[in-house]
């Protein structure tokens, strides 16, 4: 029986040392002239391209069947990218274009839910093509707090999350106010046109899937340090970003994103303010490190939101970034680091009001 090229590139040992040699490869984004070089900084970049790997390997190899999706934390408290926000709870799955699928679930009490369906990925370029998109304010629930989504190319009565036929993957993001005391959305997928069974695992598709998981993890490291680098332009600012970037990398369209780079010395805080907070379902500020991973947030105060925030008796928000607590209410620490990237976002905002920033010496931070 004649072995396709996959086929043979397998029996070789080819597909793992194709696999090895790309990971290798990989690493030099790490060590980009513009990136921090310390001891620190490099720890953690090797260690987001292991946490970029296990997600690659989970979308491209693990969950990589359409027919028998499963929904699985594509960034968690652990592995991060591209900005997370601590306040969410992130799941995604594969998913074909030409095929239907059913969500059930319970509404729970988390208070922003969204479903965005993805025409591309990192692997194939800069991009996350947004193909439908459903969020909680457009979901009819059942007295019993159930529901149900159907996703398809073709409209659907009810709760329809559209599809193309290009669609590969769908994002569900699940928004908090306070993670301590709000029910996330339980939710279970499956496909409506799949066999009774699995199919056994397909040497072709496994190669595929190999390099695939490395493309991703370089198309992902590469485009966010890339970002991480325009950033260092404007340090200690926080300007709106370029929105339509934002939606074709993935980025909720009821979010209006703020990106930007912050340093500081020992001696200086960070001063964000905003002068007003317009009605929204949510805003929230994060601090994360060079390689847009969230700080540690289940120990430290890295991020603060709509609920968390303490406000000025005229209605506006300070927020202040401090390697050590000045004793302010809207502190969030540096958790160790001297540098890194920041996200501003207003969800679901009437309108989008620019946080204004700027640093002082800590010896000057009014009492």
């Amino acid at each position: 029986m004649k072995l396709t090229p996959a086929e043979q590139r397998l029996v070789d040992g080819q597909t793992w040392s194709d696999f090895c040699d790309d990971l290798k490869q990989i690493g030099n984004q790490i060590m980009r002239p513009e990136a921090p070089a310390d001891p620190f900084s490099r720890a953690e970049g090797f260690r987001y391209l292991t946490r970029v790997l296990r997600s690659s390997l989970d979308i491209f190899v693990e969950h990589a069947d359409p027919d028998f999706p499963r929904l699985y934390r594509v960034c968690d408290e652990v592995i991060k990218y591209g900005g997370d926000n601590p306040d969410n709870y992130y799941e995604k799955c594969v998913v074909a274009g030409d095929r239907r699928y059913r969500i059930r679930g319970t509404r729970g009490t988390i208070p922003y839910v969204s479903f965005l369906t993805q025409g591309s990925n990192f692997a194939e370029g800069e991009s996350m093509l947004p193909t439908g998109f459903l969020d909680s304010k457009n979901i009819l629930v059942e007295p019993d707090g159930t529901f149900e989504i159907i996703i398809s190319a073709e409209k659907q009565p009810g709760n329809w999350l559209p599809m193309t036929a290009s669609s590969q993957a769908l994002l569900i993001r699940q928004t908090f106010n306070n993670r301590d005391q709000e029910e996330i959305a339980k939710l279970n997928i499956e496909c409506l046109d799949a066999p009774d069974i699995p199919r056994p695992l397909d040497p072709n598709e496994f190669d595929r899937g190999m390099k695939t998981a490395t493309q991703f993890l370089e198309g992902t490291v590469e485009l966010f340090c890339d970002w991480s680098a325009k950033y260092q332009g404007h340090p200690n600012d926080v300007p709106k970003e370029d929105q339509e970037l934002c939606r074709r990398v993935g980025g909720d369209p009821n979010i209006c994103y703020y990106n930007s780079y912050w340093q500081l010395e020992d001696d200086e805080a960070l001063i964000i303010e905003i002068p007003r907070i317009p009605k929204c379902e949510n805003w929230n500020f994060e601090l994360c490190n060079y390689w847009m991973e969230s700080l540690d947030y289940r120990y430290q105060k890295i991020h603060v939101n709509n609920a968390t925030a303490h406000r000025e008796t005229d209605g506006s928000v300070r927020i202040v970034v401090a390697h050590q607590d000045p004793g302010h209410p809207n502190w969030l620490s540096t958790a160790g680091h001297q540098n890194g990237t920041m996200l501003f976002r207003w969800i679901g905002a009437e309108e989008h009001i620019d946080p204004v920033a700027r640093v002082i010496k800590t010896d000057a931070f009014p009492r």
